[in-house]
C-alpha cells in the first residue's frame, strides 16, 4: 500500500522540521537532509538514503530514484512546503545517513570560523571539485545544515568533515603542512609546487576575522592572492577556490 500523508501537522514532518533546524538533533539521529534532484541524483553509492519524500505528482518523474531509498512517502504540496528548507520546494527531499567523519589519506581544506552556510558550502563544494577529500571545520556554522548541504551541491556527502572548535584545529591538522591563506603571505604563484609535496592543508579565515592565531602560528607558511588597486581581500570562498586551483593545478 502507497504510504501517502497529506497533514503538514503529523510526526514525520515534525521530525523533518525538527532534522532542518536544530544541529543537536541532526547529529544524535545520524542524519542529514539533502533537498532537490540533483544533489540527490549526486549521491555516492554508499550514501544511505533512510527515508525519500516525493511529491505525489512527481511519482513517475522520481521514479528512478526511489530504488535507493530504504523507504518512500509521497506528500501533498502542503507537506513538502512545510519540510522545504526553500521558497519554492521541487518536490523531493531525503533523509540520509550522516558520512563518516574519519580523515582519508590525500590533502585538506581548513575553514577557520566561516559563519556564512554559503560560503562554507561553497569551500566544502569546492574541495570535492578538485579531488581534496578532507575539510576541518573549524568553529564554523553546522557543516550540515539544509544551507550547507545546499550551497555544497552535495559536496558534503564527498569529503570527510571534521567538526570542531578553533582552539582544537590545530591538534586535528597536526598531519598535515598547513598553508595559511593571509593578505600579508607570500604570493602563491611564485611557489613552486614540490612545498606542497607531503599532505598538506590548506586554510582559510572568515572575512570579518581572518585567521586564528592558533593556525596562523602553526602555518609551515603564508600565502596570499596578487591584487590590483586598493582591494585587500577577496570572499573568502572565492579566496579558498582560487587558491586550491592554482595548487593544484597550475604551480609547476
Amino acid at each position: 500500500m502507497e504510504n501517502y500523508i497529506t497533514s503538514s501537522t503529523g510526526a514525520g514532518v515534525k521530525r523533518v522540521k525538527k532534522l532542518a533546524s536544530s544541529r543537536a538533533f541532526r547529529m544524535s539521529e545520524g542524519v542529514v537532509i539533502a533537498e532537490g534532484e540533483r544533489i540527490i541524483r549526486d549521491l555516492p553509492l554508499e550514501a544511505q538514503i533512510q527515508t525519500l519524500y516525493l511529491l505525489r505528482e512527481k511519482k513517475d518523474k522520481y521514479a528512478y530514484l526511489s530504488k535507493r531509498a530504504q523507504e518512500v512517502i509521497y506528500c501533498s504540496e502542503n507537506v513538502m512546503r512545510a519540510m522545504s528548507d526553500t521558497s519554492t520546494p521541487c518536490g523531493i527531499l531525503a533523509l540520509v545517513r550522516r558520512p563518516s567523519n574519519v580523515f582519508s589519506s590525500g590533502n585538506a581544506v581548513i575553514a577557520d570560523g566561516i559563519s556564512d552556510p554559503g560560503n562554507l558550502g561553497t569551500i566544502v563544494r569546492t574541495a570535492a571539485a578538485c579531488g581534496v577529500k578532507n575539510v576541518l571545520a573549524a568553529g564554523c556554522c553546522d557543516a550540515f545544515s539544509p544551507k550547507v548541504v545546499r550551497a555544497s551541491m552535495g559536496g558534503v556527502f564527498r569529503t570527510a568533515i571534521v567538526e570542531c572548535p578553533r582552539e582544537e584545529a590545530v591538534a586535528h591538522a597536526r598531519d598535515f603542512k598547513i598553508f595559511a591563506l593571509d593578505m600579508r603571505g607570500e604570493n602563491v604563484y611564485n611557489i613552486k609546487k614540490s612545498e606542497f609535496s607531503g599532505r598538506y592543508a590548506l586554510a582559510v579565515g572568515s572575512e570579518a576575522f581572518g585567521l586564528s592565531e592558533q593556525l596562523k602560528a602553526a602555518a609551515f607558511k603564508c600565502v596570499s592572492l596578487p591584487m590590483a588597486g586598493e582591494m585587500e581581500s577577496l570572499n573568502a570562498a572565492v579566496s579558498l577556490a582560487v587558491a586550491l586551483y592554482t595548487v593544484e593545478y597550475a604551480l609547476k
